[in-house]
C-alpha cells in the first residue's frame, strides 16, 4: 500500500512512520522535514495551498492519505483562531479534495474537543458534536469538509495524546513528582489518555479493513487530571504533597475547556477489532520507554 502521511513530525506522525515505514511505500509531506524521514520519501508541502496539496497527491498518487497534521494546541488556536481555521479546516479540505479527485482514502485524526462536556457518560461516535473552543470548531469543520467532500474516510476522534517525541501534561506530571514541586491538577478536567504508540497500532489496523466511518480510539478508560496525577505519583512512589487539587479555572487557561470528554471506544469494540489497553497499562509502558520507570 502506498501512503502519504502528514505530519509525520508529530506526536502521532512519528509513531505512525515507525509503524508503517516496513510494510508500505511510505511517503511524508509538510512544510519542514523531520530529521528522521529519508529525503527520497519526502516532499515539501503547505496544506494550505490547494492547488499544490492536489499537485503533490497526484504526484505521489496514494492509496491512502493519513491526515495528522494540525494546529493542536487549544490555547494557540485561541490566540489566533484564523491559522487554526487554515490548518485545520481548509488545509483539510485540500488534502480532502485532492482525495477526492484521484479517489483516495483518507484517514483524518480528530479531537475529544469536538464535544462541550456536559454529557455525564463517555462519547460515543453517534453523539452529537458541540464545541466550546476554536481549536474545537476547527477540527469540527474539518470533519464536515471530509463528511462532505468523500465516501471513503475514516474519522479517527482521540484525546490527551502521550508519547516520546516531545514532552505532554505526562511529563508535567513526572518532572513535578520527581522533584515534588507544586502542581495544580484540575479535578473537573476528565478524559480518555491515548497513548500515540497504541493508536498508531490501531490505525495501522484499520486503514487495512476499509470499513470506512467515524471512530472514537483512545486507551480504555478515562480519568481527572487530578487523579491521572495521584496515579503517576504512585507509581513511581512519591508521596502525592506537590499535587494541589484545582480546577479548570484554577489553570488561567486561554481556551475554555470541556469538563467530561471519555471516548468510548464503542464502533471499534462494535466491530471486535483488537482490545486497546487501559489507560493505566499505557502510562506503565510509556514511563518504562522513557527510562522512568524500570
Amino acid at each position: 500500500m502506498r501512503i502519504v502521511l502528514t505530519g509525520a513530525g508529530g506526536l502521532v506522525g512519528k509513531d505512525l512512520w515507525l509503524k508503517l515505514e516496513p510494510h508500505s511505500e511510505l511517503w511524508a509531506v509538510g512544510r519542514k522535514k523531520p530529521e528522521t524521514i529519508p529525503a527520497s520519501q519526502w516532499k515539501s508541502l503547505d496544506i494550505i495551498d490547494p492547488e499544490l496539496t492536489i499537485k503533490t497527491i497526484q504526484q505521489i498518487n496514494p492509496d491512502c492519505v493519513i491526515h495528522s497534521a494540525a494546529l493542536s494546541n487549544p490555547d494557540q488556536c485561541e490566540d489566533n483562531p484564523d491559522l487554526g481555521y487554515k490548518t485545520n479546516a481548509l488545509g483539510t479540505r485540500n488534502i480532502a479534495l485532492a482525495c477526492q479527485k484521484f479517489d483516495t482514502e483518507l484517514l483524518y485524526i480528530s479531537s475529544d474537543q469536538i464535544f462541550d462536556g456536559t454529557k455525564k457518560t463517555p462519547y460515543r461516535e453517534n453523539d452529537s458534536p458541540n464545541p466550546i473552543n476554536q481549536y474545537g470548531f476547527s477540527k469540527f469543520w474539518g470533519e464536515n469538509m471530509i463528511q462532505t467532500l468523500l465516501h471513503r474516510f475514516y474519522i479517527v476522534r482521540t484525546s490527551l495524546i502521550f508519547g516520546t517525541l516531545r514532552p505532554t501534561y505526562i511529563d508535567k506530571v513526572v518532572a513535578s513528582a520527581l522533584k515534588q514541586e507544586p502542581l495544580i491538577a484540575a479535578t473537573d478536567i476528565v478524559n480518555s489518555l491515548t497513548y500515540s504508540k497504541d493508536l498508531a497500532d490501531a490505525i495501522s489496523f484499520l486503514i487495512v479493513k476499509h470499513l470506512y466511518g467515524i471512530y472514537h480510539i483512545a486507551n480504555e478508560g478515562f480519568t481527572s487530571r487530578y487523579a491521572l496525577s495521584k496515579t503517576i505519583a504512585s507509581i513511581l512512589k512519591k508521596k502525592f504533597d506537590f499535587i494541589k487539587k484545582g480546577n479548570k479555572n484554577d489553570l488561567k487557561l486561554k481556551a475554555p475547556r470541556p469538563g467530561f470528554t471519555p471516548l468510548e471506544n464503542f464502533v471499534w469494540n462494535l466491530n471486535e477489532f483488537p482490545k486497546i489497553a487501559p489507560w493505566e497499562d499505557a502510562l506503565i509502558r510509556f514511563l518504562k520507554e522513557k527510562g522512568t520507570l524500570s
